[in-house]
């Protein structure tokens, strides 16, 4: 059982598929263009491939915090949630401080150790834990999240 875990703004899309402990595939997108309905509809169908190769079964969104939910956020959201209703997959939501209960407890909680400790689980990672250590703009946090969200559904199974 595949799944799709997702962490979007409006302009990033960071995505990670998980099945039976693995980390399948995971990307980034950048959408740079100003709000629109069309970016939204480019969104969806950049999501598109990626449900049909993988076979998802379920999806996961990490949610922001409310004060960073902006309207075309939550209008990005919704279209989602009505997108994946159409293909008959189901969508549950985490909370963005869930994310951070992979941080050892004795240290403090930050996107850092989140992603220190993502790459211990999944190697594979560690290349943009290196890329993203020397960006300037944060850019790959949004993978890290997007794996994270899908390895907490998964251990609900």
């Amino acid at each position: 059982m595949a799944i799709l875990g997702i962490s979007t703004n409006t302009r990033l899309l960071g995505l990670a598929i998980i099945s039976e402990g693995a980390l399948l595939d995971y990307f980034i997108r950048l959408h740079k263009s100003s709000w629109s309905p069309s970016k939204v509809t480019a969104i969806i169908t950049s999501l598109e491939p990626c449900v049909r190769q993988y076979c998802i079964k379920r999806v996961v969104l990490s949610i922001p915090y409310a004060h960073h939910q902006t309207k075309a956020y939550q209008e990005l959201i919704a279209t989602l949630r009505t997108y994946f209703k159409s293909k008959n997959i189901p969508v549950c939501e985490v909370q963005a401080e869930a994310i951070h209960s992979f941080c050892p407890p004795e240290e403090k909680k930050s996107k850092k150790v989140l992603m220190k400790t993502l790459c211990e689980l999944f190697p594979q990672l560690s290349i943009c834990y290196r890329k993203e250590m020397r960006n300037k703009n944060k850019y790959y946090h949004k993978v890290f999240e997007a794996v994270a969200v899908a390895v907490l559904k998964e251990k609900e199974k």
